[in-house]
C-alpha cells in the first residue's frame, strides 16, 4: 500500500523509539494500528458500498431497457400492482359462479322444521 521497505521501517521505529522513549512506543504503535485497521475497514465498506450501487445502477438501466422494448411504463406496472394487491377487488372478478350459502339454507330448513 505505502511500498515501505525494511530500512524504511527500521528508520521510523528508531525514531519512535528516541522520540517516544521505551514506555510509550508499543502504546502509540498499537494505537495506530488501531487507526490504520478503522480507516482500511472504513476504505473497504465503501469500496464495497460504491461496487454495490454499481451493480445496482446497471441492473436498474437493464431493465429500463427491457421495460421499454417491452413497451411498458411506470404507470402501468404501479396499477397493475396496485389492481392484484387489493384484496376486496380479489373476488370480484371471479369466473366461477357463486355458490349458494348451505349453512344459511340448512339453518332455514332446521328452524321451519321445528314450529
Amino acid at each position: 500500500m505505502f511500498d515501505i521497505g525494511f530500512a524504511e521501517l527500521a528508520l521510523i521505529f528508531v525514531i519512535g523509539l528516541v522520540v517516544l522513549g521505551p514506555e510509550r512506543l508499543p502504546q502509540v504503535a498499537r494505537t495506530l494500528g488501531l487507526w490504520m485497521g478503522r480507516a482500511r475497514a472504513t476504505f473497504n465498506h465503501l469500496r464495497n458500498e460504491l461496487e454495490r450501487e454499481a451493480l445496482t445502477q446497471d441492473m436498474r438501466e437493464r431493465m429500463e431497457k427491457q421495460m421499454r422494448e417491452m413497451g411498458l411504463d411506470e404507470d402501468s406496472i404501479r396499477q397493475a400492482k396496485d389492481s392484484l394487491s387489493k384484496p376486496d377487488t380479489a373476488g370480484e372478478h371471479s369466473i366461477l359462479p357463486e355458490k349458494p350459502d348451505s349453512t344459511k339454507q340448512d339453518a332455514k330448513r332446521d328452524t321451519s322444521s321445528h314450529d
